[in-house]
């Protein structure tokens, strides 16, 4: 079968249907893009293949479900950027949440696709977070943009640090499920790689 002359859609069924020769397809339409977008966050080349590497590892262990997704390269770019935040964590380098990957994404070349999947998740999140109740909304943008540990927001707000923390739990669960229903690709970047206690 010449695989080249498949579509992507056709490619992701057939891949979900365990065939090999599809995924490989798949993996060389797309690596290049992958990388770039791995490359573009590390200073490690080599680390950097082994992270895309990793990548399509796990995308053929998930390979059932990729006959579900819509915008393929949209789903790679968000599962790319969690493995960079996987490998920084594993590194124990903090991460200062959505401000500071808002920041990374304007200093890369990215598609028309890639600003606009950007620019969707942004806007879905500053509009659930200003329509969070007051102290939540506090909590939220002082852990999660700020880059704050409970501690400090409990002494800044004069709470305990439980109410911190049930506070951010609780706008996280109205994140994701406001998110699943608007933006379902872009669940992964949520649970993963934006929101991180």
């Amino acid at each position: 079968m010449v695989y080249q002359n498949l579509s992507e859609e056709l490619l992701l069924i057939r891949c979900s249907h365990d065939d090999a020769g599809a995924f490989r397809e798949l993996y060389h339409r797309y690596k290049e893009f992958v990388f770039t977008v791995v490359a573009a966050r590390l200073n490690d080349e080599d680390e950097a293949k082994d992270i895309v590497q990793d990548i399509f590892v796990n995308l053929w262990a998930s390979r059932a479900n990729l006959h579900h997704l819509k915008d393929f390269k949209p789903y790679l770019y968000v599962l790319s950027r969690n493995q960079v935040i996987s490998a920084y964590r594993k590194k124990s380098i903090r991460i200062r949440g959505e401000a500071y990957l808002i920041q990374q994404l304007s200093e890369i070349e990215l598609s028309a696709e890639d600003r606009r999947l950007a620019r969707e998740l942004h806007n879905t999140i500053v509009q659930v977070v200003d329509q969070l109740p007051e102290t939540m909304r506090h909590c939220y943008n002082l852990s999660k943009n700020e880059g704050k540990r409970n501690g400090e927001i409990a002494g800044i707000l004069n709470i305990s640090e439980k109410t911190v923390r049930n506070n951010v739990s609780e706008a996280l669960k109205r994140l994701k499920l406001n998110l699943q229903n608007s933006h379902p690709e872009l669940l992964i970047l949520l649970l993963f790689s934006i929101f991180s206690f």
